[in-house]
């Protein structure tokens, strides 16, 4: 979460030392979407696993296969906030359904936003 935070902060002066903000404030709507592009280029980022570990993702994503959609996706919001956005990823992705990836990021984004306005690092929109 700190990760994302501070990539988060260091995308934000960027876009806000941009001509088109230059003198005038990001607004909730363009922090959220600044978000967004984060929580994206970290599921685009997703690291290589082990055989080890692509085998006990393979054991835990055929334990949740015949879940509900919506089960599958608290479960692997509940792992990236355990072990990393790269597990959860890696996990969707050996569940081969494009959807729940797409999902997955939406739910993120919703999340990391959410916690960070509670800490009030950001204004709710």
């Amino acid at each position: 979460m700190e990760k994302i935070y501070r990539d988060f902060e260091k995308r934000k002066l960027e876009t806000m030392s941009s001509p088109e903000f230059k003198d005038k404030e990001i607004g909730p709507e363009k922090e959220k979407e600044i978000l967004k592009e984060v929580v994206s280029e970290r599921i685009r980022e997703a690291q290589a696993i082990s055989v080890l570990n692509q085998q006990v993702i393979t054991q835990n994503a055929n334990q949740i296969k015949n879940q509900p959609k919506e089960r599958q996706i608290q479960f692997l919001i509940d792992l990236a906030l355990e072990k990393g956005i790269s597990e959860a990823v890696n996990m969707a992705k050996s569940l081969e359904s494009p959807y729940l990836i797409d999902e997955l990021h939406d739910a993120l984004v919703d999340n990391f936003y959410r916690r960070l306005v509670k800490e009030g690092k950001l204004k709710e929109i």
